[in-house]
C-alpha cells in the first residue's frame, strides 16, 4: 500500500504523463491524417513552413485541437474519480490495472478523434462536391480552411462527450475505478 503523499505524487505524475502523451499523439496523429487525406494536394511541412500557408496551418490546428481535446476530456473524468475513490492508498495490482485502463482509454480517444476528423471531412467533401477543398487550401483560401476547421471541431465536440461517457461507464463496469 502506498501512503497518501506517495499516492498523490504517483497520481499527479500519471496525470501529467497522460496529458503530455495525449498532446504529442494528437500532433503526430493530426499530421498523419492531413498527409493521408491530402496526399496529392498538400505537402504539409512545405505548405505550412516554407510557403507560409495559413490555410493549411488552420486546418492542421483544428485537427490537433479536436484530437487533443477528445483525449483530454476522456482522461480528465477518469482521473477525477480516481482522486475521489483512492485517497487512502492503493496496492500495486489496482494501480497497474487502472494505468492500463487509462492507456487503453487514451488509445480509444485517439482513434475516435482521428475517425471524427476523417468522417467530418468526408461529410463536408461529400456535401460540396463541386469544390476541391484541398486545392483551395493549397491556394491559401482561408474561408475554406475555416469551414473545414469549424466542421471538424464541432463534430469532435459532440462525439467527445459520447466517447467520454462510454469510457467512464466501462471503467465503472470493470471496477477499475
Amino acid at each position: 500500500m502506498m501512503g497518501n503523499n506517495g499516492f498523490h505524487l504517483l497520481s499527479t505524475v500519471l496525470y501529467l504523463a497522460l496529458i503530455f502523451a495525449a498532446a504529442i499523439l494528437s500532433v503526430l496523429g493530426s499530421i498523419w491524417i492531413m498527409v493521408f487525406l491530402t496526399r496529392k494536394h498538400i505537402q504539409g511541412k512545405r505548405e505550412i513552413i516554407r510557403c507560409h500557408n495559413v490555410s493549411s496551418a488552420m486546418v492542421l490546428g483544428a485537427f490537433i485541437w479536436t484530437i487533443g481535446h477528445m483525449c483530454f476530456e476522456t482522461i480528465q473524468p477518469i482521473m477525477n474519480v480516481w482522486y475521489a475513490n483512492y485517497p487512502a492508498g492503493i496496492n500495486f495490482k489496482t494501480g497497474l490495472l487502472f494505468f492500463l485502463g487509462v492507456i487503453v482509454s487514451l488509445f480509444v480517444a485517439l482513434v475516435s478523434g482521428a475517425l471524427v476528423v476523417f468522417l467530418a471531412l468526408k461529410l463536408l467533401i461529400g456535401i460540396t462536391r463541386d469544390i476541391d477543398e484541398w486545392e483551395e487550401i493549397r491556394k491559401g483560401n482561408n474561408a475554406v480552411a475555416v469551414v473545414i476547421g469549424v466542421t471538424v471541431i464541432v463534430l469532435g465536440m459532440f462525439i467527445e462527450s459520447i466517447i467520454s461517457t462510454v469510457i467512464l461507464t466501462l471503467f465503472n463496469s470493470l471496477k477499475l475505478i
